[in-house]
């Protein structure tokens, strides 16, 4: 046989010699049959020897065992196997041909329970779906009694109890004297109010609305831009067109960071500077909102970004962003500890009770528990929106969790888990392969002990 051969006429070599043996092992002849005639006749001469009486004779015979040298024990090469082999089977056999229909029924029944073994040790129990299920709701209540916007008597909408709390809390670390010393320490290079200094036109670029046009205000995005815009003595923004433009501020070439330390200290403390100001910060992201020039919402029949503008311009703003994330770590805190707890209580030791993980594959559970504690406070925040058709009553930060577990669960259906499950099963038909291999080596050296 040549030895470069390829992978494939390998596979399908070891095919057939495995079916010409086990071919070989099922049809070759055998002496059971005479065996126990033999054995049978021995029996009956036996008994009747004794009931003439001559059982006497059968006690005074000498059974003498002859010692045979043991036979040698010859191995075919695979060469030879493979000649006998390609005559009975010429052409190409699949994997399945080793096995009869009642085995191959038999182990597509065995991954059948593996797979359903898998399944059970993911499915969440009764409690595992109550849990979320009164996260979700409990967070979604307290949004929509204490979250959100009111409307006063004049028709205006106002902040809810929740936001109220927060705003004290940051009237309390962040009092005006305190933002006025902000502000001399964080001049930055993106902070034009108007289109005076500006050698492209923005768009609305307003006292009141210019941070919700410049990207290095946003409290995620201005880490990035904010911080370009510092080294390049820039401004970056998207007007409410939706057109994006990033332009030399020569106005403000003295306030350049001298290296990327500084740029980011600067954009830091000027957005504290901001945060507890009457306009105060977008929230995260929301300047991306002004690309989105489509929709008709409304009487009006305003777009997308008129409707955020017109929600900053109310006060939906990074306090009430703060806010408005209470009842999603309500929901949060319930589902993790629950978890926790119950993890613990099941006998599971502490790393694998701790609600936290790096990736969905870790917590499996827990991801899932969490979508649904967060559909049901998405659910009911959906509510609450087409019941008082203010689009303040928005729970943002509630929505992006909903979004985030949403692609997670996904994933984790579409990709990961029957990934997982494969595995699982191909871990235990690997094991039982070990375990036959292990019994065939055994077997092997007895065999090999007894002819040598």
């Amino acid at each position: 046989m040549p030895t470069d051969v390829s992978s494939e006429n390998n596979e399908q070599d070891f095919l057939k010699v495995i079916k010409n043996e086990m071919t070989y092992v099922n049809t070759a002849p055998t002496l059971a049959t005479t065996r126990e005639a033999l054995d049978r006749s021995i029996l009956e001469s036996e008994a009747l020897l004794r009931s003439i009486g001559r059982g006497g004779d059968l006690d005074r015979i000498e059974i003498v065992k002859e010692e045979h040298a043991p036979s040698p024990l010859v191995i075919r090469s695979f060469d030879d196997l493979l000649k006998d082999a390609t005559a009975n089977y010429p052409n190409d056999i699949d994997f399945e041909d080793l096995f009869t229909e009642a085995e191959l029924a038999a182990n597509h029944e065995y991954i059948l329970s593996l797979s359903a073994e898998f399944d059970a040790v993911h499915k969440l129990d009764a409690l595992e779906v109550i849990i979320p299920a009164v996260a979700g709701i409990l967070g979604g209540a307290v949004d929509c009694f204490f979250g959100g916007f009111v409307r006063n008597d004049s028709g205006k909408s106002i902040p809810g109890s929740l936001s109220a709390y927060v705003e004290k809390i940051f009237d309390k670390a962040l009092p005006a004297e305190k933002i006025l010393e902000l502000e001399k320490l964080a001049h930055v290079t993106y902070d034009a109010t108007n289109n005076l200094n500006t050698e492209v036109f923005i768009d609305t670029l307003s006292p009141h609305f210019h941070r919700l046009l410049q990207l290095g205000h946003d409290p995620i995005l201005g880490f990035i831009f904010g911080v370009l815009d510092m080294l390049r003595g820039t401004m970056t923004t998207i007007d409410y067109k939706g057109k994006f433009v990033v332009q030399i501020m020569e106005c403000y070439s003295d306030r350049k960071a001298a290296d990327l330390f500084e740029a980011i200290a600067k954009v830091f403390l000027h957005m504290l500077s901001d945060v507890n100001t009457p306009a105060g910060l977008p929230v995260p992201f929301m300047t991306l909102f002004n690309k989105f020039q489509f929709g008709h919402i409304g009487a009006e029949g305003i777009n997308i970004a008129e409707l955020v503008k017109g929600m900053y311009g109310q006060g939906y703003d990074f306090r009430h962003f703060c806010a408005m994330s209470i009842p999603v770590m309500i929901t949060e805190v319930i589902v993790r500890v629950s978890y926790f707890v119950k993890r613990l209580s099941e006998g599971n030791s502490f790393p694998e009770a701790i609600p936290f993980g790096l990736d969905h594959q870790k917590k499996p559970k827990l991801a899932t528990m969490l979508f649904i504690a967060h559909s049901a406070s998405t659910a009911i925040n959906a509510g609450k929106i087409v019941f008082t058709k203010n689009p303040m009553d928005i729970n943002y930060p509630q929505w992006i969790s909903f979004a985030r577990y949403s692609i997670k669960q996904l994933k984790w259906a579409l990709m990961d888990k029957p990934a997982l499950r494969e595995k699982y099963v191909a871990d235990v038909i690997d094991d039982h392969w070990s375990e036959l291999s292990v019994s065939i080596d055994g077997l092997w050296d007895e065999f090999a002990s007894k002819t040598t």
